[in-house]
């Protein structure tokens, strides 16, 4: 058997490619390597231009341009904290209704014959995980409304921990195996040339690609098949996967779209873990949960065309048959999730599309053994979401060549995501050390009424909109409810944890950040080939997650 399972892995080292065909490290095949510098380039670029914009306002003296810029973030701060509170908000009255909503009934009143025959692949990306972290992610899955029958549970395991993995499949199968329609492992072999190790991406990648040999060889047809992609911590509410398939068959062309939950919680563990890494999980989920209300789609007012702007996150749900066209996942980059997102968006010239359900998921918070280890294990993690931003420079080298297919609306969008970004993360540097360093660097600045002025109406703008942002620790609770015995004073302190905001747009949702872009913007191939995987504890049991 294991001479059996040795030349099966010599074979796939040696005779196969798990990479899209026309693409190496990502980038389109034909691409020359000075121009893919160029694109890998352009976001650092971006990033410490904005970075530095205050002293590049000090030493040229623009103290005008300064106050205008400055003028300018603190505006747009204000009336996207209202509109952020508007939107999640909007979302929690969504998500309330979503719960109560009986999906399977509205399914079945479709009368729609595709439901008969739409089957679901639970895809579950392993690596150091224990028994105890998998059990509650299948019992999950296996609650779904829908009905267990219709779901094929994937394992897909890395060869490092196969005899921990296969150990803990033999248990889920004993357990669950007569829930689900069928229960499967692949094991990914170590080594391939070419790819990323320490993400899951390569990893989903081999596990789909040998599903659907498999499938195709018994004659299904994958059109029938929604693959559900999340890290193996997520459990999904009961009703998630009646929401997804009403959505599924109500909106035009939905094999051309992804769908997901726009309440993507990290309820799991989120009262275990220190405040400012609950903060900033808290402060993902209502982002994401804000920007499907408010940012899903752009229209252009000349044409009428609509851009879908929402990528994929940690959690997503697509046709098998798509995924395949799309050429899956790349293995040799160092992100599977919004990546994906701007493959399709740059395969389909731009008509791939995102929806969203309200029923919530709920994942675990990065959680260590002790509180040095856990925000350590956090820098890790948010440093190779840094490393996430590869996407940009991959899709600015296809949609400004000629001849990509996509219309100039589109493009224009699709840039305008990557500068909007870069420029999202130096905000709040700005308007700290802004002023500081202007009049430090330029001594003309303090004779002038802004450096009185400015501070205060500055002040005056972030103090009302916190005021406003305080509104959505009301929304936050309702999605990710406190622990009822609570005493006040717990209760006052969480509240309060709110302000946390601001230093961990300083620290950990900033630094590590800049370090990945930096990187790869000077070209530091070596960092992104292997990635941490981040280590998750619960309660007081320790395992490795690779999400």
């Amino acid at each position: 058997m294991k001479k059996n399972s040795e030349t099966k892995k010599d074979k796939d080292l040696n005779h196969k490619t798990y990479r899209p065909k026309d693409r190496f490290e990502g980038f389109p095949k034909d691409l020359p390597y000075w121009q893919r510098r160029i694109f890998e380039i352009i976001p650092g670029f971006l990033l410490w231009t904005l970075l530095l914009l205050p002293i590049i306002f000090a030493v040229f003296r623009l103290t005008t341009a300064y106050v205008i810029y400055m003028a300018f973030i603190v505006a747009y701060w204000f009336f996207r904290a209202i509109r952020f509170t508007v939107g999640v908000n909007i979302a929690v009255k969504r998500m309330e209704k979503a719960i109560e909503t009986d999906w399977v009934k509205k399914v079945e009143e479709l009368n729609d014959d595709r439901v008969e025959d739409l089957r679901y692949i639970y895809l579950c990306p392993v690596y150091g995980e224990e028994y105890n972290i998998l059990d509650p992610s299948f019992e999950a899955w296996s609650k779904s409304d829908i009905g267990a029958k219709k779901i094929d549970v994937v394992m897909a395991i890395e060869e490092k921990k196969q005899d921990l993995q296969i150990e803990n499949f033999k248990k889920l199968k004993k357990k669950y195996g007569d829930k689900f329609g069928s229960m499967q492992y692949y094991i990914h072999p170590a080594g391939i040339p070419g790819e990323i190790a320490g993400v899951k991406g390569a990893n989903i990648n081999y596990a789909t690609r040998h599903f659907v040999e498999k499938l195709e060889k018994e004659g299904k047809n994958l059109r029938d098949y929604l693959l559900i992609t999340c890290d193996s911590d997520l459990r999904p509410h009961e009703k998630y996967l009646s929401a997804i398939t009403y959505r599924y068959m109500t909106v035009e062309n939905p094999e051309y779209a992804f769908f997901t939950s726009a309440i993507h919680t990290f309820n799991n563990n989120i009262w275990n873990v220190p405040s400012l890494i609950r903060n900033s999980s808290n402060m993902t989920t209502m982002a994401t949960a804000y920007t499907w209300v408010v940012e899903k789609t752009v229209k252009s007012l000349f044409t009428g065309e609509e851009f879908y702007t929402k990528d994929t996150f940690s959690s997503y749900i697509v046709n098998l048959n798509t995924l395949k066209e799309m050429e899956y996942w790349d293995p040799e980059i160092p992100n599977d999730d919004t990546a994906f997102y701007w493959n399709t968006m740059v395969r389909s010239k731009g008509t791939f599309k995102s929806f969203e359900v309200y029923t919530p998921t709920y994942s675990d918070a990065v959680e260590n053994k002790d509180f040095v280890s856990t925000h350590v294990s956090f820098y890790k993690q948010q440093y190779r979401w840094g490393w996430g931003k590869i996407p940009f420079p991959i899709m600015l080298s296809v949609i400004l060549r000629r001849g990509s297919g996509i219309s100039l609306f589109k493009r224009t969008q699709m840039f305008k995501a990557v500068t909007e970004q870069m420029w999202l993360f130096t905000v709040v540097v700005v308007l700290t050390f802004g002023g500081f360093l202007i009049s430090v660097l330029n001594p003309d600045y303090k004779h002038t009424i802004f450096p009185y002025n400015l501070p205060r109406i500055i002040s005056y703008f972030l103090t009302f909109a916190m005021i406003v942002n305080m509104w959505t620790v009301r929304a936050r609770r309702k999605i990710t409810p406190i622990p009822k015995d609570w005493s006040i004073w717990r209760n006052i302190l969480d509240i309060l944890e709110t302000f946390l905001l601001s230093v961990n747009m300083l620290t950990f949702n900033l630094i590590p950040h800049v370090q990945a872009i930096t990187e790869m913007m000077l070209g530091k191939g070596k960092f992104k080939r292997n990635f941490y995987i981040t280590e998750k504890v619960r309660k007081e049991d320790i395992s490795v997650e690779n999400s």
